[in-house]
């Protein structure tokens, strides 16, 4: 277990429970693909958020468990969901539930595991944490539509687009599972609105992170196949840099290598050499560090248990330091 998750250490051990408990469904095949995605290795970061960000404030009861169960199955669901969406065929060091049941299967267990999560919240008595996690759970899926649409446009996205896609899809979690802990401690607006604002600055900087071990990680080390952003189209942070540092020469390869209709193994190496050509993983390690600054920065001013905050600190420095 990661230092950082120490405190909450039984917390989490309750969460696990919670997370078994409602896996349970008397269709045998729902509760095995649920437990083959849910058990498959994930960190918890964004239950562990919750857990934390309650425990900022010394917070007493069961409720935050239940929001931070409830936070991992909505995790999960937009997982088994995107696998279709991007027909990914790995993840988290074995292969996709839609590859091993196929489509339709991922797609209505994914449905199970969001109806489940909505009863963990109401189980947690909060309706103003329900309403920011019913909220989070449109907002992901308004971003996974963006980036569809924005794919079917075959055109370079500017860094806004962007970080407007990454907010959606990957930091609107992050920084309602922060918030859900702020608002079951009954903590202020301001206080919230504090956890908020981190918890977009973490996810931004994991989302990144992971765009960029998609053209830097090693292949066995990074849980997914290397390359599957390139194959699919997608245009995210490095791809942005290496435009904008190119040259026309360079720009019009890039269009053709990612806006044609088939993706080779050849120009996905191209790429890669263009990337190391212009330093982009340094550019993008200067994008994260000034996130990450800023994320920490935010802490400092939430008054709590600088034990939490401390931990909360480290593990945003885990996240960032995933690219080094």
């Amino acid at each position: 277990m990661k230092n950082y998750y120490k405190i909450i250490e039984s917390e989490m051990l309750r969460v696990n429970e919670l997370i078994l408990l409602h896996l349970r469904s008397e269709e045998k095949l729902v509760e095995v693909v649920s437990k083959y995605l849910v058990n498959s290795g994930g960190k918890r970061v964004r239950p562990a958020l919750t857990l934390l960000c309650a425990g900022l404030f010394g917070y007493k009861g069961e409720s935050h468990t239940k929001l931070a169960a409830a936070v991992e199955f909505i995790h999960a669901a937009t997982l088994l969901h995107d696998d279709v969406v991007d027909d990914s065929s790995m993840r988290r060091f074995q292969a996709t539930a839609n590859t091993v049941w196929g489509n339709k299967t991922s797609i209505l267990v994914g449905d199970f595991l969001f109806s489940q999560s909505f009863k963990m919240m109401v189980d947690a008595g909060s309706i103003e944490a329900l309403s920011r996690l019913s909220a989070a759970s449109a907002i992901i899926a308004e971003g996974e539509v963006v980036q569809l649409v924005r794919l079917s446009e075959k055109r370079m996205l500017s860094i806004q687009e962007y970080e407007k896609i990454i907010h959606s899809k990957t930091a609107e979690l992050f920084s309602a599972a922060c918030e859900v802990g702020g608002i079951i401690a009954l903590q202020d607006q301001e206080v919230n609105k504090k956890l908020c604002e981190f918890g977009v600055k973490l996810g931004a900087v994991f989302q990144i992170i992971d765009d960029t071990l998609d053209y830097f990680g090693k292949q066995g080390e990074i849980g997914k196949n290397i390359g599957d952003d390139f194959y699919e189209g997608k245009i995210t942070l490095p791809i942005i840099l290496l435009y904008k540092a190119a040259t026309i020469e360079e720009r019009k390869f890039l269009d053709d290598a990612f806006f044609l209709d088939e993706r080779t193994e050849v120009s996905f190496d191209q790429v890669c050499q263009a990337l190391e050509k212009y330093n982009i993983k340094h550019e993008i390690i200067n994008y994260t560090t000034k996130l990450t600054a800023e994320g920490f920065s935010l802490l400092e001013q939430i008054p709590g248990d600088k034990l939490y905050i401390n931990s909360l600190k480290e593990l945003l420095h885990h996240a960032a330091s995933r690219a080094n």
